[in-house]
């Protein structure tokens, strides 16, 4: 299976059957080596400014990546004036989960399409991670990895588990 990096105009093979479907703790594994420039176990993720457009023009996604999008970004780079609603492309990225603890911080935001003055929901759902460092827990890195994908349908509503319990499937696809 061929996957290209569109960065580095470069071609990367993996073995047959094989997928780069990350958990959030090996995003962070990766995030750690390209924050402390230790060597990546491959190129897989790429470097790209993911606010610069919508997210189905960003490059990547194929099958062999499980239909995500990977990329590192540098933070500074760009300064947002509502870090919970991000300007990109022809709409923004509005945070619906933030920093939720893993090993680094994770926030979900979902995208929406700037439609004349008014903005549409769309499915596209990004997980931005950055690291705290333990010796200054509130100060992030200016480096985060993100995880960009289209949910393929929403749920309805309030719905009863099978024991009983209740969830809110609003927020499955934001999670």
């Amino acid at each position: 299976m061929e996957i290209v990096n569109h960065a580095k105009e470069k071609t990367i093979t993996l073995p047959v059957g094989v997928r780069f479907d990350p958990t959030d703790d090996i995003l962070v594994y990766y995030l750690r080596k390209k924050v402390l420039a230790q060597p990546l176990p491959n190129t897989l993720i790429q470097d790209y400014d993911v606010f610069q457009t919508e997210p189905w023009k960003l490059p990547g996604g194929e099958k062999h990546l499980n239909w995500q999008k990977f990329f590192f970004y540098n933070t500074e780079a760009r300064v947002f004036e509502n870090p919970d609603k991000r300007t990109a492309g022809n709409g923004q990225w509005r945070a619906v989960e933030k920093d939720q603890d893993l090993i680094g911080k994770r926030n979900t935001l979902v995208f929406w399409e700037a439609k004349g003055k008014r903005f549409t929901e769309t499915k596209w759902v990004m997980h931005e991670f950055r690291l705290a460092p333990i010796s200054n827990p509130s100060q992030m890195t200016i480096w985060a990895v993100y995880r960009i994908f289209e949910m393929e349908k929403k749920i309805g509503k309030k719905s009863k588990g099978s024991r009983g319990e209740t969830s809110n499937s609003n927020n499955v696809g934001r999670a």
